[in-house]
């Protein structure tokens, strides 16, 4: 399993403006929470700034943006609780398309 710890260094990797993480999850027992995306990227007028995002549900209903992850990572964006609060369910399937532990090797080891 993935600590929190090292999905907080994840989201700590400087993009330098030009590229993004995007992980694949889903939250235990949720079930409208199966196919859920959460990522950081260059914000589109400012490259200089990045924003942490959720895509929580397919229709896009639950999708939300923050400038920084103490906002995104403290959010009660699951019915009410945050993703730290959340984190012991959570089940990461991809990142970037690839192995989570493999990618998150990359992104923790620069």
């Amino acid at each position: 399993m993935i600590s929190f710890n090292d999905i907080k260094k994840l989201f700590s990797y400087n993009l330098e403006g030009k590229s993004c993480i995007e992980i694949e999850f889903l939250v235990k027992g949720e079930p409208i929470y199966q196919s859920c995306w959460m990522g950081k990227m260059p914000d589109r007028e400012n490259k200089e700034k990045e924003v942490y995002w959720y895509g929580l549900v397919p229709d896009a209903s639950e999708a939300y943006d923050y400038d920084n992850f103490r906002d995104f990572s403290t959010a009660s964006v699951f019915h009410g609780k945050s993703l730290k609060e959340t984190w012991e369910k959570i089940e990461i399937l991809s990142i970037d398309g690839c192995d989570p532990k493999e990618r998150l090797l990359a992104y923790c080891t620069h």
